[in-house]
């Protein structure tokens, strides 16, 4: 874990601790000091709570392993998270690939539905609106 004196930022000048914020809030972490988020995410990540903790307030730039950790727990590529944390420059990532496919369970599980009550509502509303013809 490198200290935070080298603050890597996005195009929007976004930083990797404002980046990982967004993602987590986006899944239904609760961020608040009480939430329960960050320590929840760190579980899952496989990671100490006072380094999820040091990343969301930009006191710490995620090291490689730690990048990877993260990437897996928000169920994306590692590549995207490296070239967030300042790790690799993002012109060496591959381009041009045919995504793969992925279960619908899988896809259900990156937008934070993960019981089988709300999966079953998820999908009964998918159905509803992709049966809808327009006049």
């Amino acid at each position: 874990m490198d200290n935070g004196s080298h603050r890597p930022t996005n195009a929007e000048g976004e930083t990797f601790g404002e980046w990982l914020a967004r993602e987590l809030i986006a899944r239904g972490y609760d961020l608040r000091e009480r939430g329960g988020g960050r320590r929840l995410f760190a579980e899952r990540a496989g990671l100490g709570p006072a380094i999820v903790s040091r990343v969301l307030r930009d006191a710490a730039v995620p090291d490689i392993k730690t990048c990877g950790r993260i990437a897996r727990a928000l169920s994306i590529p590692t590549g995207p998270v490296l070239v967030r944390a300042g790790h690799l420059p993002a012109d060496e990532l591959p381009t041009g690939t045919t995504p793969t496919a992925i279960s619908q369970r899988d896809a259900l599980a990156a937008l934070g539905v993960h019981t089988e009550e709300d999966r079953t509502a998820v999908l009964a509303l998918i159905r509803a609106l992709t049966s809808r013809r327009e006049p």
